[in-house]
């Protein structure tokens, strides 16, 4: 079915605008507990194109357009808020996402979610699959309450923390803030883990049968299990308040944390779709110390844990950690720890 993606006032809308012109009132609702919504980019050019597939429980719908028609005006969109919480999850390419009056990049991989207070706007640089995942109040506290009344010990035993940020908004209902999801260096699977996540669900809503809300409700507490899982996805909660270089030093770190210091700044710039030199003006910023310095703060680091909990020869966790230059490594180790590796290693034994 061609048309417009949203006809406010329509009972039959699945979302439906409110103020759809103004700046400052602009909101989205949805008549039904939870919606997803799959959307394609080929390009910006003017011979691209993008669809649009919006499903919920009692409803669906199909939208594709021309990028000359009118897409640039849906890329123009005013920031709007949500009487619901949104996850946004990039399958494909990158997207800018506004959030209040700051700009993020995230690319593919990457998600977000957002409270219903935090005025946004996501905007298309290019060529990109998203999913949307819009989630009520309603729906997710019967999501609390499955948790709270679950069967199984294990499902009780480690608090969510993705279940706990909607618990608290909900609570508080006047912050602005949201949580940020970036793939572990390692987890190379990310972006089939999530496509599979993805077919699922939609699979699950647009052909339902005897248990299907269960299965959806599952299927959905999955993702949030697999977000929430630290070898797979860092989590960080940011409030608007922050700067927004803030963000993308935390997932610098988080990189570094993952490969002990030793990712390159190409590989940065591929995960993180930045400029290798507009990453070391951050790092810069925040540390006083160029980006090639930070990381090796994480090889150091790794190399006192290796030198206190494992019997590896130094030779070794030099070799481990690709440090070629042994009087570089026990100069920067001292300069750090303020004693020799072998000396470290024997304080660390004595205790």
């Amino acid at each position: 079915m061609k048309g417009k993606l949203i006809r406010s006032g329509k009972e039959s809308n699945i979302l439906e605008i409110h103020d759809v012109n103004s700046a400052v009132n602009s909101y989205y609702d949805m008549s039904d507990p939870v919606q997803f919504t799959l959307t394609y980019c080929s390009g910006l050019s003017d011979e691209d194109y993008y669809n649009v597939m919006t499903i919920s429980p009692n409803k669906d719908y199909f939208y594709s357009s021309y990028i000359v028609s009118d897409f640039h005006k849906f890329n123009s969109r005013p920031m709007h808020q949500h009487a619901f919480f949104e996850l946004v999850v990039v399958l494909e390419g990158s997207i800018t996402q506004r959030l209040e009056n700051k700009d993020y990049l995230y690319p593919a991989g990457t998600c977000c979610l957002i409270n219903q207070n935090v005025f946004h706007v996501e905007k298309y640089i290019g060529k990109a699959r998203l999913l949307f995942i819009g989630l009520s109040v309603n729906f997710i506290k019967e999501l609390l309450e499955a948790h709270r009344t679950a069967y199984y010990q294990v499902e009780t035993a480690r608090e969510n923390s993705i279940l706990r940020f909607m618990a608290d908004n909900i609570e508080l209902e006047k912050g602005k803030n949201y949580l940020d999801f970036l793939p572990v260096y390692q987890n190379r699977k990310n972006l089939s883990d999530l496509y599979r996540l993805a077919d699922r669900l939609i699979q699950t809503m647009m052909f339902p049968t005897f248990g299907s809300s269960f299965i959806l409700k599952g299927l959905i507490c999955h993702l949030f299990y697999y977000l929430d899982t630290k070898e797979f996805y860092h989590i960080s909660s940011v409030k608007l308040n922050s700067s927004s270089d803030l963000l993308l030093f935390s997932r610098i770190g988080h990189l570094m944390e993952d490969t002990d210091g030793r990712m390159s700044r190409s590989d940065l710039e591929k995960a993180l779709c930045y400029s290798g030199n507009y990453m070391n003006t951050i790092v810069n910023k925040y540390t006083g110390m160029c980006l090639y310095d930070y990381g090796l703060t994480f090889t150091m680091k790794k190399a006192a844990h290796l030198l206190a909990e494992t019997d590896l020869t130094i030779s070794a966790i030099e070799t481990r950690l690709g440090l070629t230059n042994r009087t570089h490594f026990y100069k920067l180790f001292r300069e750090r720890y303020g004693v020799t590796p072998g000396e470290y290693r024997k304080q660390k034994n004595s205790l």
